[in-house]
C-alpha cells in the first residue's frame, strides 16, 4: 500500500498507467481532498483520467482514507508551516501517521516528508518500481520516462538517474 498525491495521478491517468500502482504496491490510499481534487473537480471539467480514479475506488484498490483526528492536526500544521496545498499535506499526514511510503513530486512536499521521517519518491521513480517488478519493460520504462517529461516538469537529472538504473536493473 502507497499513499499518492494528486499530481501523480493525474499524470499516470494522463499516460494511461494508472493501473501500474496497484500492479506494483497492490493498493492505493488517498485523502478525501485528493479525491476531491481528481475525482470530483476532474469531472466538473471533464478530465477523462478521473473516470480512471473513479473506477479503480469504485474497484476498491484505491481506497479513500478519513483522516483521525491526529492527522488532521499534523495536517494542518503542514499547512501553517508551508506553502503546500491541501492535498499534499493531507498526503504527507497520512503517510506520516500510517508509516506508508509516500508519492509526491513537489520538492518542498518531499522536504515535509522527510523531516516526519517518511518514505517518499516520484512518479517517474514509480515506473521504475514498474520495471524492477517486471510489469515494464526497458523499452516500455524509457517511453513512460519520455511522456511522463511531457506531462509534468522532470529535472533533467532525474530522467538520466532513472534510465541508468533501469538499465542497471536489466544487466
Amino acid at each position: 500500500m502507497i499513499v499518492a498525491d494528486a499530481s501523480a495521478l493525474i499524470a499516470l491517468t494522463k499516460m494511461e498507467r494508472l493501473p501500474l500502482l496497484k500492479q506494483v504496491y497492490g493498493g492505493v490510499l488517498i485523502g478525501p481532498l485528493v479525491k476531491a481534487e481528481t475525482v470530483d473537480a476532474g469531472k466538473r471539467i471533464s478530465a477523462p483520467g478521473a473516470r480512471q480514479i473513479e473506477n479503480a475506488i469504485d474497484d476498491g484498490w484505491i481506497q479513500v482514507g478519513r483522516l483521525s483526528p491526529k492527522e488532521k492536526k499534523l495536517m494542518q500544521s503542514i499547512l501553517e508551516k508551508s506553502r503546500l496545498d491541501d492535498g499534499e499535506s493531507e498526503c504527507i499526514a497520512l503517510a506520516s501517521s500510517r508509516r506508508l511510503p509516500v508519492i509526491l513530486d513537489d520538492k518542498e512536499a518531499r522536504s515535509f516528508a522527510e523531516a516526519l521521517g517518511s518514505v517518499f519518491f516520484g512518479t517517474a521513480a514509480v515506473l521504475l518500481h514498474g520495471l524492477i517488478s517486471k510489469h515494464l519493460t526497458l523499452g516500455e520504462l524509457e517511453e513512460a520516462v519520455q511522456e511522463l517529461s511531457n506531462t509534468i516538469w522532470l529535472a533533467p537529472a532525474v530522467v538520466a538517474k532513472i534510465l541508468k538504473a533501469g538499465r542497471e536493473v536489466k544487466k
